[in-house]
């Protein structure tokens, strides 16, 4: 074995000036540092800075450490022959370490040379054709059941003499030969995390061209997108991973994206494409002509009976849908319901939305002030009947141009929703079946209010008689609907 495969500090980040550098590491020297891709146990990118020194590696987000890893507990390394991947496997750390760098062959000649001085002997090491290294790294709750686990191929590791070798002309593996290499690999990562278009299984962020905004939120922004090579527009979302981890919304967001890509449903927003660079997680999804509810709302102020029983029908489908699927949607309101140029509707924005199996209840505190069920104000826990409820508030808003139990004061908003009555103003004609349906939905007791045996008593009520809900769902009822 050679013994001094590196003899120069590397240090690209000019870490050996730095105090606050020198305190973490105290007497250790720096063999090595440089910004590098880390995925994290979602498969997350995060940028990172690492950092060799002859006992460990060092994790750091900047400048803060985030974990050390001691040269002695590595197990083996295991790197991919055609992307910029390499995992560091361990016996007595959380988890193995999943990074993506240009200069992986650097970092790893340098980890095995001061291993050799340890140990005097090679480390394990192992190469694959796989791309995608995920399924090879150890995630921390395999490492708490045992933690001597490894997703390591141990019986396929190979002399690491001969890859060092091999490597200095195999024109396949892609390695750094300058300090740009890195930045270039940081700056123009993309990572396709899922595509449901025919003939697309990969997309980047330079594919779409960004023609406005049309929204945005506490976590990012929507824009109107044209996806360049066919043309084709969409919605895409693009969501801060700094911030989702602040606001603790990662969870939240997987649970998002598995919502999206395995809904097919007439009235739900599905997803087209998802993929991720450094800083953000994009969602691409249909854009549909009509906008929002809410943008129709604002400018009709309220809608004929009719139209509300049209939308009110296909928005309790949509609901049921996910209902049957243990989903609970949680943020019901009209700008999360889109709206294509034909007037059909479609429910999207699932962020806040929560597998939820019989018998179990929610506790969150979460949803938007007017639409919030009793239960949810008090704490007592809730279940799918609260999604009736803002069924019912959404109806009387459609109606009546506002909610029932709006005001400017949130705690009189809240001790009305709890203890208030329902009203109906006479200013505006409605039929007593809608205000049945209205009364009933939003019984403050979750136990008693329409909806809590399932969907088809909320369809079999009086007020829902007209509506063929096969026709709506295949969308050939809308034509003899307005016909008066």
């Amino acid at each position: 074995m050679e013994k001094n495969l590196t003899t120069n500090s590397q240090d690209f980040l000019n870490f050996n000036s730095l105090k606050e550098i020198k305190k973490i590491i105290k007497n250790e020297s720096i063999l090595f540092s440089d910004k590098i891709i880390k995925i994290n146990r979602f498969g997350w990118s995060q940028e990172r800075n690492i950092l060799i020194t002859e006992c460990g590696i060092y994790n750091l987000k900047k400048k803060d450490l985030k974990r050390r890893i001691p040269l002695q507990i590595i197990l083996g390394i295991t790197i991919s022959k055609t992307s910029n991947e390499f995992v560091i496997h361990g016996n007595d750390i959380e988890y193995d370490y999943h990074y993506i760098s240009a200069k992986r062959l650097e970092i790893i000649k340098i980890i095995s040379n001061e291993y050799y001085k340890i140990y005097n002997k090679q480390i394990k090491f192992c190469m694959l054709d796989d791309k995608d290294l995920s399924s090879y790294v150890t995630q921390k709750k395999e490492k708490n059941v045992n933690p001597n686990f490894t997703r390591m191929k141990i019986d396929l590791c190979i002399d690491i003499n001969n890859y060092l070798q091999e490597s200095k002309s195999n024109s396949n593996l892609i390695q750094g030969n300058n300090n740009n290499d890195n930045d270039k690999v940081i700056q123009e990562y993309s990572n396709t995390v899922f595509s449901n278009h025919d003939t697309v299984k990969s997309v980047k962020l330079e594919d779409f061209k960004i023609l406005k905004v049309i929204g945005r939120g506490s976590f990012g922004k929507v824009c109107l997108v044209q996806y360049i090579p066919t043309k084709e527009i969409y919605a895409m979302k693009g969501l801060k991973k700094d911030v989702l981890i602040e606001q603790e919304q990662i969870e939240n967001t997987l649970f998002e994206k598995e919502i999206l890509q395995k809904i097919d449903y007439t009235f739900l927003c599905g997803l087209i494409f998802c993929f991720q660079t450094i800083e953000r997680i994009y969602f691409v999804m249909p854009f549909l002509k009509g906008g929002e509810l809410f943008q129709h709302l604002r400018k009709y102020k309220i809608f004929p009976e009719n139209r509300v029983k049209f939308y009110a029908a296909q928005i309790g489908l949509a609901l049921n849908y996910l209902h049957n699927k243990d989903i609970i949607y949680r943020d019901l309101k009209p700008e999360n319901i889109l709206m294509d140029e034909n007037g059909y509707l479609k429910l999207t924005d699932f962020g806040m939305a929560q597998k939820l199996n019989k018998d179990e209840k929610a506790i969150a505190f979460c949803g938007t002030p007017e639409y919030l069920a009793p239960e949810v104000l008090t704490g007592e826990g809730y279940d799918k009947t609260a999604d009736w409820w803002s069924f019912g508030i959404l109806i009387y808003e459609m109606l009546y141009g506002i909610p029932p139990f709006y005001k400017e004061n949130i705690e009189q908003m809240y001790s009305l929703i709890q203890k208030g009555d329902v009203k109906f103003t006479k200013k505006i004609e409605a039929t007593d079946e809608v205000k049945d349906l209205i009364v009933k939905l939003l019984n403050k007791n979750p136990k008693k209010r329409l909806g809590n045996n399932g969907f088809d008593e909320i369809k079999n009520h009086p007020f829902f008689e007209s509506i063929d809900f096969n026709e709506l769902e295949n969308k050939i009822f809308r034509h003899h609907l307005f016909q008066n």
